[in-house]
């Protein structure tokens, strides 16, 4: 973890449900040859459970653990003031995350109340965040909770999947639904004008292709101007194991990304800092 300010731009990892430390390793080293620092942030399993049917409103007097955690991730950010940053989402669990952080850098009474709480400086990061990356994401699973039951084989904890499968039992099958819609709607009508980039597999049983697909296309009748919304496909790899098959594909996917956020963000600096 990077514990002073940081020269350098900034990547942060939030990982996928069952996700280790370890298993964002790959992904570090490959940002810092490409010369960003990284965060890793993982989301807890039942916290991804829990947002399957809370959004992310926050108040003062209380909130949950996926926004404690984007909460902790904006004062991170806020201590190391790197020049820019950007989210590399992988599966649902970094969806959450990212639609906790969207939310809280961009609806205005919240985004007062962190400032206010925290001395964060909700603007200045929001001028900072230059592009968000979805790896193997978002999952459609439209209210379905067996689709939650399938992603849970990824958590290694015996004991804890037993746990959570036993809390999945008692969402109510309704109440999931209309979150889904929420969370659903939220990233197709995300007016944030963010560069993003896609990258799924026809492989993947847990991020339907086709659903992603068509997110893509809807993203790009939103904000599609000058090329902000890119994707790349991969033909058979499996749910957040697109760099493990296609390494060198997707380390070039990811580094010409970076360049175009690069160059978008330091000409919206240099337009912001001209109107200064």
């Amino acid at each position: 973890m990077i514990m002073s300010k940081s020269n350098k731009p900034v990547v942060i990892l939030a990982g996928w449900l069952g996700c280790h430390p370890r298993n964002l390793r790959r992904y570090s080293q490959l940002y810092n040859s490409l010369g960003w620092d990284t965060i890793v942030q993982i989301a807890s399993p039942r916290s991804i459970v829990t947002s399957m049917s809370e959004g992310p409103s926050y108040s003062q007097s209380s909130s949950s653990e996926m926004q404690h955690l984007a909460i902790n991730t904006l004062k991170e950010l806020h201590v190391l003031q790197p020049p820019y940053f950007i989210i590399h989402i992988f599966s649902n669990g970094g969806c959450f995350l990212w639609e906790c952080i969207r939310y809280i850098l961009y609806e205005q009474d919240t985004s007062k109340q962190l400032s206010s709480r925290n001395s964060i400086n909700i603007s200045n990061l929001k001028q900072k965040l230059i592009g968000v990356i979805f790896d193997s994401a978002p999952g459609y699973y439209d209210g379905k909770i067996d689709d939650l039951q399938s992603a849970l084989e990824y958590v290694s904890s015996n004991i804890e999947r037993k746990d959570l499968l036993t809390m999945t039992k008692t969402l109510e099958q309704n109440v999931v639904r209309q979150r889904f819609a929420e969370f659903w709607n939220g990233l197709s009508n995300d007016s944030t004008n963010i560069p993003q980039l896609y990258l799924f597999s026809q492989y993947d049983n847990l991020a339907s292709v086709n659903h992603i697909e068509m997110l893509i296309e809807c993203r790009k009748e939103l904000i599609g101007m000058k090329g902000k919304i890119w994707n790349h496909k991969f033909l058979n790899s499996e749910h957040c194991c697109h760099f493990l098959k296609y390494p060198e594909e997707y380390s070039k996917s990811v580094k010409e990304f970076l360049a175009f956020c690069t160059r978008k963000g330091l000409d919206n600096h240099s337009f912001i800092k001209s109107r200064l």
